[in-house]
């Protein structure tokens, strides 16, 4: 399922129209989602690096980060996204999957990109994350809410998708047992149903 999975949310990223569904066009964020990431920069010193796992088209969240002075990498599964994000954003940006990074990081963040892998993985995805975190470094990152083993849609944004999450409790023991300490969590129902975690990086696990 991994294999099939990922081919098809890179399938289908490449062939959908995300950014402009999402009208991801410049660095404004909303409000909610301003707060989280201040939340973050808040206790990130000025020009460390940030990591963004499946950082899409670079908008909004890349270039909020990098116009409050950061330093950032992107990874995303998706050519298109990344061409797409070298454009709109001055930072680093490369196509791989979650697991092919390497490095040391002051902050790692995710939005909206965990559940398209397989959720057995996220597990190892938390404790590679950890791995790659400097000292009481911080994550922020969003994740499912529903007990989903692996949902499709044959039409999101224009082309399929899928999806794959655990429930709220279960996300939140994961984040824990990976080596954090949840300092935000929340549940997020404006438009989609998310789960928002700012959570700082304990040394020993």
């Amino acid at each position: 399922m991994a294999k099939n999975m990922r081919e098809l949310v890179t399938k289908g990223y490449d062939e959908g129209k995300y950014d402009k569904v999402y009208a991801r066009k410049n660095t404004k964020l909303e409000a909610f989602e301003k707060y989280m990431c201040d939340e973050l920069i808040s206790r990130t010193k000025k020009g460390s690096k940030i990591l963004d796992l499946g950082c899409g088209v670079g908008l909004p969240h890349d270039g909020y980060f990098v116009k409050n002075k950061f330093s950032l990498t992107g990874v995303d599964i998706s050519k298109k996204h990344i061409e797409q994000a070298k454009k709109n954003v001055k930072a680093k940006y490369f196509v791989g999957d979650f697991f092919s990074v390497k490095g040391k990081f002051d902050a790692i963040v995710s939005f909206y990109a965990i559940f398209h892998i397989p959720r057995k993985e996220h597990k190892q995805l938390l404790k590679h994350i950890h791995s790659m975190l400097k000292k009481e470094g911080h994550i922020l990152i969003t994740l499912g809410v529903e007990d989903m083993k692996c949902d499709v849609s044959k039409d999101f944004v224009g082309a399929p998708m899928a999806w794959s999450s655990y429930t709220v409790e279960k996300n939140k023991k994961l984040i824990t047992d990976a080596g954090f300490e949840i300092l935000i969590a929340a549940e997020d129902y404006r438009t989609e149903k998310h789960l928002w975690i700012l959570a700082r990086k304990k040394w020993l696990i």
